[in-house]
């Protein structure tokens, strides 16, 4: 059984959005996650965009502005089930994170190389790229989750 069939046979129901109260805390929630939606879906076309960080990002923020959303982004059919992972404590597969971080790594190096000028710029894309590493380091990995199971 491979890790995929393995983490989302045992996939728990989706849990019910905690929408906040605020109507202006669910429009600044929902205008970010459709921000969210739109880079991580363009992140599936476009090779150096990190399209599930962003898919994590909208489900989180939908979670607190819209139940509909919600459950559209979890039970999508293409990356639904990796959202539903994640927020069921499986963390990110390893292979999505060297794919994830390569790619962050090759465009924000092109980008610097030879594409940008400014040096604040450049130091800017480098620490937001060295963020954005960090942060997927640091999630758990799918096959260290089951490997303890």
């Amino acid at each position: 059984m491979s890790v995929d069939q393995h983490v989302y046979a045992q996939l728990p129901e989706v849990e019910v959005p905690v929408v906040v109260a605020s109507r202006v805390g669910r429009v600044v929630y929902a205008i970010l996650g459709f921000v969210s939606l739109g880079l991580g879906i363009l992140g599936y076309i476009v090779p150096v965009l990190p399209g599930t960080v962003f898919l994590l990002m909208a489900a989180w923020f939908f979670f607190k502005s819209s139940e509909r959303m919600y459950r559209w982004v979890v039970h999508h059919p293409t990356f639904g089930p990796t959202v539903r992972a994640y927020r069921a404590g499986y963390g990110i597969r390893r292979r999505v994170k060297i794919y994830a971080i390569s790619l962050m790594l090759i465009s924000v190096g092109f980008s610097v190389v030879f594409a940008v000028d400014s040096a604040g710029l450049r130091a800017f894309l480098l620490a937001l790229a060295a963020v954005g590493a960090v942060f997927i380091l640091t999630r758990p990995t799918t096959e260290d989750v089951l490997a303890r199971a």
